[in-house]
């Protein structure tokens, strides 16, 4: 019984030494970000890999250098993901990378990821199980993940401790490792009490003060209403014509014309006897019609 406690004690602390810690990371906040998009779907969580951190961070450096976002890096081995995996000793099954620039957040860019068909499915690739991520100034963010060559090699890589994105570190060395601790939560901040209202201060009344004695009224004084004193009339002095001048002609005054009455042709009548209106000058040159009867005129030529 003593033996079997003896090698527990032994075996723990073998797994102590063993285990390795590693504090938080851009790229491990990118992993963190990854997991919980893959832990709403019931999909198996990324472990961590320090070296493919290493290679997103140079991608991301690489990246904001030239200004732009790019899958291929420099000339040469580090020019595509796969050489770049190979070149930290990665062997891998599949590999897959996901990139964004000028962005302000991890939460902000895995969002725009999973707004898109492509890297929506590279974040939720069931095959991958390990990932690294790097980010470099201007918001150029780098997330590689893949599947090692040999799955017993999980064991190597490291598990996260996350907080939603955001990672508390991460540990290895095999599931009998002890895990890194991750940080305390902060403490609430100590509320103090408000405090005792203050009674409120109450003045003494103060004595009424008499208002002043209303002043005699005046009586207004009449009005002095002067006489208008009369101007004298301007007399105009008559308008001399001036000298040498003559006033114009007047016309001569034409007296009245009479009308004359119409003068009406003579009528002829029977026989010898013609009607004359009366009055007419042919009834002067006429002779009484004794013929006439009761004609118009008495008269005859």
């Amino acid at each position: 019984m003593k033996l079997a406690s003896a090698i527990a004690v032994l075996a723990a602390v073998i797994a102590t030494v063993s285990a390795d810690t590693r504090g938080p990371t851009s790229g491990q906040d990118l992993c963190c970000a990854a997991n919980q998009e893959r832990a709403r779907r019931g999909i198996p969580l990324l472990k961590w890999s320090p070296s493919i951190d290493r290679i997103a961070q140079q991608q991301s450096e690489y990246q904001r250098s030239i200004g732009r976002i790019s899958h291929d890096g420099p000339p040469g081995q580090l020019n595509k993901l796969g050489g770049r995996l190979q070149s930290v000793g990665f062997g891998y099954r599949t590999a897959g990378e996901n990139i964004g620039g000028g962005f302000n957040s991890v939460d902000a860019i895995t969002a725009t990821w999973m707004n898109s068909p492509g890297h929506r499915a590279a974040t939720l690739a069931r095959e991958s199980t390990v990932c690294g991520g790097g980010l470099a100034n201007g918001g150029y963010y780098t997330i590689n993940f893949a599947s090692p060559m040999n799955q017993k090699d999980a064991d190597g890589y490291y598990t996260l401790q996350c907080s939603g994105s955001k990672s508390q570190g991460a540990y290895n060395g095999g599931d009998n490792a002890i895990p890194h601790k991750p940080q305390p939560p902060p403490k609430p901040p100590v509320v103090q009490p408000p405090p005792l209202p203050k009674p409120p201060v109450v003045q003494p009344p103060k004595p009424p003060v008499a208002p002043p004695a209303p002043k005699p009224s005046v009586a207004p004084k009449p009005p002095v209403v002067q006489p208008p004193t009369p101007k004298p009339p301007v007399v105009q002095p008559p308008v001399q014509p001036p000298v040498g001048h003559k006033p114009p002609p007047q016309p001569p005054v034409q007296p009245p014309v009479q009308p004359q009455p119409p003068v009406k042709p003579p009528t002829p009548g029977n026989g010898k006897c013609k009607l004359v209106p009366k009055g007419s000058i042919a009834a002067g040159k006429c002779k009484p019609c004794k013929q006439c009867g009761s004609k118009p005129s008495p008269f005859r030529r």
